[in-house]
């Protein structure tokens, strides 16, 4: 379905004209390439046309950062039982901004390079909701780090953007790979290029897969051959698994009960609800998970940025120790 959509995308690309990439993807917010994964051409065009779906998608980003402050202890959450009610509400963005930039230790600005995307401005920086998602999932990788003492590798599978990669290396963990589909990765390439020095982004086959220490590397799927056995630290998928061919979903899983040798974070919905052209239902991880010899769920939480997504931590039982 996703690849139907962006036909327009693949068409741009096979010309091989670097100024039209260039210009198309300096606003690849408004196009196809970033449906599924930022903000696309259909929500592009009904923001456009619509001043209410406008205003809720402020006020969307208003209530991510909201729970961002509170999810990282910035702000004190709302108790219907006790308490008053709305603070956050109250609390003018630049506020919430600057509380949970104190929480961190860093500055929480997202970088200015999503053209036609429509975010929340603030005077320390305009945010979208999944700058926000980003900053959250980010936090928690860095909290949950598996090895300490050495320089965490983390794999991600199905990367959007590459806002989380970019916002856990902001917070220490350097050596990061990002598996996903080949015309998201010219996307991810893109963003990382635009946020990051050019020596700490290592694309498809500028160097063998899995060698590229302290530094991001973008790789598409059938990379993971090349990768084999190298072990990685901590794996994430946020919101895609479901989404995936059942057989794909079952490698990714098979491959990473293998190789990691600390966690699998998944952060995904498991409302197995119809998707794509045929209307198959979506998978659940926790459902996928469970038959998978060697993942071990330790701890199962809602993830506090998104309701209904719930965020699982699995040990890798057949991790190798070395």
């Amino acid at each position: 379905m996703i690849a139907a959509e962006q036909q327009d995308f693949a068409a741009l690309l096979a010309r091989d004209d670097p100024r039209q990439l260039a210009a198309y993807l300096c606003n690849v917010s408004r196009y196809s390439a970033s449906h599924g994964i930022a903000q696309g051409h259909m929500e592009y065009a009904r923001i456009q046309r619509d001043s209410r779906y406008r205003d809720f998608v402020a006020r969307m980003a208003l209530d991510k950062l909201i729970l961002l402050a509170e999810a990282v202890g910035a702000i004190a959450p709302d108790n219907p039982e006790q308490g008053e009610m709305g603070r956050g509400l109250r609390s003018s963005p630049e506020d919430l901004v600057e509380l949970v930039e104190q929480r961190l230790g860093l500055s929480i600005a997202p970088p200015a390079v999503d053209g036609a995307m429509l975010k929340l401005h603030t005077d320390r920086g305009q945010f979208g909701e999944r700058d926000l998602n980003a900053i959250y999932t980010a936090h928690l990788l860095n909290g949950l780090r598996a090895v300490r003492g050495r320089d965490t590798s983390v794999c991600e599978i199905g990367g959007g953007t590459g806002r989380v990669a970019y916002w856990s290396r902001r917070m220490g963990l350097r050596s990061y790979t990002i598996i996903d589909l080949p015309l998201i990765n010219v996307v991810q390439g893109f963003y990382a290029l635009r946020t990051m020095p050019r020596d700490e982004v290592v694309l498809y086959g500028e160097r063998p897969s899995g060698e590229a220490s302290g530094r991001l590397q973008i790789l598409p799927p059938h990379a993971v051959e090349e990768l084999g056995d190298k072990a990685f630290d901590l794996f994430l998928n946020q919101d895609s698994i479901p989404e995936m061919d059942q057989g794909i979903a079952e490698g990714y899983l098979g491959w990473i009960a293998r190789v990691c040798r600390g966690a699998f974070v998944s952060i995904n919905h498991e409302t197995k609800a119809p998707y794509g052209v045929d209307g198959q239902a979506q998978l659940s991880v926790h459902e996928m998970a469970d038959r998978v010899d060697g993942l071990l769920l330790e701890a199962r939480y809602p993830y506090w940025l998104r309701r209904g997504y719930v965020l699982e931590i699995y040990a890798a039982r057949l991790a190798p120790t070395s």
